[in-house]
């Protein structure tokens, strides 16, 4: 199981063309399903696409794109496939919307490294995961994520927050963290109804620390900062 939350950490999606655009989602499931359904991992909200549209599966190769519908319309780097291993770097379309792929694990050239909104590209060797600032979450059903943190992140209960969380305790746009000119964190409470903790106090707003475990709804998150 670390070695799939490991690799998880590193492999997610941006979506740079649709009514999401500059969404980025962690894959960090086995098998994690995409769709215009809400019980979809990834809900996509665009009516052209299916209910349940396809399916990103971890196989001993790598993580490989299934197409569930069967209409021939889930597209890899143009073409129309029905089962295709992802590269770092592909491009896929369903629908209206278009997303690339990222995964540090199966890169075989530099990364491309995006931001929560998508407009900051670099390329540069692999960091070491010590150096890179991120949440570690720990959600209301056990299950863990990685988020690195980006200069403007949203936290909250709705599918356009850079971090979802689905949980009736947690407002739509429950909380946000921006980096401060200095280069660390600050965390801020938007109005919530049920609060913002870190450490187990109320916030309104908190400069973060390494180590500190914030609190919204049922979910906790433990900041990891990167270390010079």
């Amino acid at each position: 199981m670390t070695q799939q939350h490991e690799q998880a950490s590193t492999t997610y999606l941006v979506i740079q063309q649709g009514p999401q655009a500059g969404k980025r989602i962690e894959i960090w499931k086995d098998r994690t399903t995409i769709g215009r359904s809400r019980n979809c991992d990834i809900f996509l909200e665009d009516i052209t696409v299916h209910r349940k549209q396809a399916s990103i599966v971890l196989e001993a190769a790598g993580y490989v794109l299934h197409d569930d519908h069967g209409s021939g319309d889930s597209y890899v780097n143009g073409r129309p496939v029905k089962e295709q291993l992802l590269i770092d770097g592909d491009q896929l379309l369903f629908g209206n919307t278009q997303l690339t792929f990222f995964s540090q694990a199966a890169a075989t050239r530099p990364i491309q490294f995006a931001s929560s909104r998508g407009r900051e590209l670099h390329r540069r060797k692999t960091p070491d995961a010590s150096s890179i600032a991120r949440l570690e979450l720990l959600d209301m059903q056990g299950a863990k994520r990685s988020f690195d943190l980006q200069p403007d992140m949203t936290i909250g209960r709705s599918s356009t927050c850079d971090i979802f969380l689905e949980d009736l305790a947690v407002s739509r746009l429950h909380a946000s963290i921006q980096q401060l000119p200095d280069g660390g964190y600050e965390l801020e409470d938007h109005r919530s109804a049920t609060g913002t903790f870190v450490n187990g106090l109320a916030v309104t707003r908190s400069r973060l620390n390494d180590g500190d475990v914030v609190q919204i709804g049922s979910s906790r998150l433990t900041v990891r900062l990167a270390r010079s």
